[in-house]
């Protein structure tokens, strides 16, 4: 018998994703389910993105490209980037397999043996995963759903002045809260950065351009020049431009940071897949409107989510202002009381196998009480799904 590592046996397997599978599996089974799981738009990846790829194809496009990304994608995302009032070099970006690459790179090339790590909750899921396969210690800070789910300046010099830290995540807009930091509060937050110079910021900005009071979620280097030389920003093509299969994501940070990335992805996967990568180049022709068209449509459902969730007696459910997710509180539903689950876990089996929906307990990341669900889907459905859940609590057994 194989003994495994012991590295792998502090991972878990993602919640999220778990939760999908069942659902999927259920589904195979002719029982019809509605899935609040996956973070996925239900939107296509845009016809001039995909014409591209099958163009590169067509042209033999689809030999190894330089590990870090072609040249020519690398350019285009800092000039993106360059427009939103940063100066960022092509050598400051690297283009990974997804996102989650790109973090677990990052992870993998900065952090040490017990590095502590500062991480608020809720989180998404794969950041203390990530941080223990790299010996890491992650800390979680617990947020209140009063302040929007978003660490304050108190909370972050309280926690920085316990103990030495090597970093903090940040994700804004988040997943799983929706909840987007502003310009001032990331000030308020560099302000105190400023006291502790060893602190590295991961900045998760994969929602950017899911934003409901702009077109663009405020940035922490732009909002905050002076932290540029340590924070790594992370972003990609899955959730703006419904690229979820495609896997490409991209790290920006200091030349230096980025190129140790690349040696560890040169080692790993090396590139990306070639015609993948000749179609995110279409990306950024694509038409303002059409993002524009998708960020409503991810508006309103929003608000039908969230109206239809405070509707359920006892749930809380602050107003996400990015991304796709809602996140409530159920934890009246949650207790040793007659009527009552023993845990979001609990209840999460029981609306899956009683509702016939699907939904991740906020336990997965690191807020027991709550429910994540993500409304990158049809009204029809966000109204059905609200309809079982509800109905399902109401008849639940005593």
């Amino acid at each position: 018998m194989i003994k495994l590592s012991h590295r792998i046996g502090q991972v878990e397997p993602s919640p999220t994703l778990a939760i999908t599978a069942r659902a999927k599996e259920l589904k195979a089974q002719g029982i019809d389910i509605i899935s609040f799981g996956a973070g996925e738009p239900d939107f296509d990846t845009p016809q001039p993105v995909v014409d591209a790829a099958i163009r590169a194809l067509k042209e033999g496009k689809t030999r190894y490209t330089a590990a870090s990304g072609l040249p020519e994608l690398r350019q285009a995302i800092a000039q993106r980037y360059k427009s939103r009032g940063r100066e960022v070099a092509a050598n400051q970006v690297i283009v990974t397999v997804g996102g989650k690459q790109a973090l677990y790179n990052a992870t993998q090339a900065i952090f040490n043996e017990g590095d502590r790590v500062l991480i608020p909750a809720p989180y998404w899921v794969s950041y203390p995963a990530q941080l223990r396969l790299a010996g890491a210690e992650p800390v979680i800070l617990s947020t209140r759903s009063e302040e929007d789910f978003k660490l304050t300046a108190a909370a972050l010099r309280a926690a920085l002045e316990q103990a030495p830290t090597r970093g903090l995540i940040l994700c804004s807009p988040s997943n799983p809260t929706g909840a987007t930091y502003t310009a001032d509060e990331l000030r308020a937050l560099a302000t105190v950065l400023r006291d502790f110079p060893e602190v590295v910021v991961f900045y998760d900005a994969m929602y950017d351009e899911l934003y409901y009071q702009g077109a663009l979620a405020p940035d922490l280097v732009a909002s905050a020049p002076e932290l540029e030389g340590r924070v790594i920003t992370f972003n990609g093509f899955s959730k703006t431009f419904a690229m979820t299969g495609w896997r490409l994501g991209y790290a920006i940070g200091p030349a230096e940071v980025i190129a140790a990335l690349g040696t560890l992805q040169s080692q790993s996967t090396s590139n990306a897949t070639s015609f993948a990568q000749y179609g995110a180049l279409a990306c950024f022709e694509l038409d303002d409107s059409l993002l524009a068209e998708r960020r409503q449509a991810f508006m309103k459902r929003r608000d039908l989510i969230v109206g239809l969730l405070r509707e359920i007696p006892g749930v809380i459910c602050p107003e996400p202002t990015g991304a796709f997710y809602a996140f409530a509180d159920f934890s009246a539903y949650i207790g040793d009381a007659p009527g009552q689950f023993k845990s979001d876990v609990a209840l999460s089996e029981f609306l899956l196998e009683e509702a016939r929906v699907a939904v991740v307990p906020g336990s997965a990341f690191g807020h027991p009480g709550g429910l994540r669900l993500s409304y990158a889907t049809g009204e029809s459905l966000i109204q059905e799904g609200l309809r079982r859940i509800q109905q399902a609590l109401n008849d639940r057994p005593d």
